[in-house]
């Protein structure tokens, strides 16, 4: 790394720090609005990625002045702003209001300077994937930022991230939170779970450790469903599913599934087979038991990922990746 004369010196950080707690009050505080807005009205507004972006390279910089970090290091907000815009528009960096082969250009130039700054970082150094807590353990995280931003576009190209606002947030929130933070807990607590070696949080950076988590959680909605059906008296096979609703609320409703329905004439349960449910078949069907005088049906909360997301996100800042690192100490034979 490029030598500064006038390095500072590095203060005493607390295993929860400052920084850390405004990334979790904005992160968590920001996922909510989306998960409802997700849930409301099935669009989450691209601002909130942009609030991810401005304040995560904010902080970013002024944890990098904390740290002591040399001019080198202290340009990594460039890198990262431009990797983020070429991957938000494709390619491009100007977006639609100018014409692409102009954006290209200014893409192709940006993004040269932002690898040049990147290699020279990697070749530098120092990078330690394995003593959490040390400069290089710092850099190396700070350098996988990048990669963690082109997972995220992959993904979502090869459509294992369903919805374009979960590949945004897979994006932004790589910048918001590039370094793995000590669990919240972790002030309470001296498990070791909480605390895994460092090379196992370069293997699962806070990002991918985030969406696990989300989709570990989940797994609990046929529990959280089943309990709420057994307290309303609600009780039958699909009871760990779908819950009921009147068929006045299941005509009004716009985000549901209905999880039984007739099939040639036999009334038929649906668990997870929904395709073709179009708004004609669904007054079609609730008119079909309203003439057999049933007056509640089962319907399945159509409940997008960033509700899982903001839950997973809280789980990560207060446990860490807990489920992952036992999960593979039980494997393991640890």
């Amino acid at each position: 790394m490029f030598n500064c004369p006038h390095r500072l010196t590095p203060p005493v950080e607390t295993p929860f720090g400052p920084l850390d707690w405004a990334r979790f009050i904005l992160g968590a505080a920001v996922l909510a609005y989306a998960a409802r807005s997700d849930v409301l009205t099935r669009r989450v507004n691209d601002r909130c990625w942009w609030a991810f972006l401005a304040a995560g390279l904010v902080l970013l910089e002024v944890q990098l002045l904390r740290s002591g970090e040399g001019p080198l290091f202290l340009l990594a907000p460039f890198y990262i702003l431009v990797f983020f815009v070429t991957l938000w528009y494709e390619g491009e960096v100007m977006g639609d209001r100018v014409r692409r082969r102009d954006s290209l250009v200014v893409a192709a130039a940006l993004n040269a300077g932002a690898l040049a700054v990147l290699g020279a970082q990697i070749a530098t150094g120092p990078l330690d994937a394995f003593h959490r807590g040390g400069e290089g353990f710092r850099h190396f995280q700070l350098v996988s930022v990048p990669l963690m931003m082109l997972v995220a576009y992959m993904l979502y190209r090869a459509q294992l991230l369903s919805g374009g606002a979960d590949a945004k947030a897979f994006l932004s929130m790589a910048v918001l939170v590039p370094f793995f933070p000590d669990p919240l807990a972790g002030a309470f607590s001296q498990d070791p779970l909480l605390s895994p070696p460092g090379v196992f949080l370069v293997i699962c950076p806070f990002v991918l450790a985030v969406f696990f988590n989300a989709a570990f959680l989940s797994l609990l909605n046929p529990v959280a469903m089943f309990l709420w059906n057994l307290s309303r008296g609600d009780r039958g096979r699909l009871m760990a599913f779908a819950y009921k609703v009147p068929i006045s609320g299941a005509r009004r409703k716009r985000f549901i599934w209905l999880s039984e329905c007739y099939v040639d004439g036999r009334r038929t349960l649906l668990y997870f087979r929904f395709r073709g449910q179009t708004g004609g078949w669904k007054r079609r069907q609730l008119d079909r038991f309203e003439r057999d005088g049933q007056e509640r049906v089962w319907v399945q909360p159509q409940i997008p990922f960033m509700v899982q997301l903001c839950a997973g996100f809280v789980f990560t800042f207060v446990l860490g990746n807990v489920i992952l690192f036992w999960l593979v100490r039980l494997f393991a034979g640890a």
